[in-house]
């Protein structure tokens, strides 16, 4: 039986690197030891915990037999263009229009999504982040750059 990438083993492979990155990137914090630990003994445990849990999943998913991968190519553009719309509209024109541009595009992600669940996501992700940026945390952000 030859081993075949599934999501699993993709996910569990992402994992592991992400966990690596982090363990190696927490090594220089200094880590100290069990009972004196350093500001980077937590982010090195969290790290390897991680690769664990990743290594894990990967050797799961290649043991086991499965369909092949199908990478969902135009959702998984439209989130990365969200994500993306939203640190490059935030500094130019306000927090407000870089949720309705972000949301629009993860909206056009999902293919039964309709104009009233688009409006539903975007009026509930800019009152949800107005009361827990602005009115909670109290941050500086302009809502709409130039008019609040």
């Amino acid at each position: 039986m030859q081993p075949k990438l599934n999501r699993d083993a993709l996910s569990g492979l992402l994992l592991f690197l992400i966990g690596a990155a982090f363990a190696y990137r927490a090594v220089s914090y200094g880590v100290g030891s069990a009972a004196r630990m350093g500001p980077g003994y937590f982010p090195i445990m969290l790290g390897i915990a991680l690769m664990c849990v990743g290594g894990a999943i990967g050797i799961g998913g290649l043991r086991r037999a499965s369909a092949p991968l199908i990478i969902p190519w135009r959702e998984l553009i439209l989130i990365v263009l969200s994500v993306a719309s939203f640190a490059i509209c935030i500094g130019r024109f306000g927090l407000f229009p870089a949720l309705v541009a972000s949301g629009l595009l993860a909206c056009l992600a999902d293919k039964d999504t309709n104009l009233r669940r688009m409006i539903g996501v975007i009026l509930f992700s800019c009152v949800l982040v107005w009361l827990v940026f602005v009115v909670g945390l109290n941050s500086p952000v302009a809502l709409i750059k130039g008019v609040i």
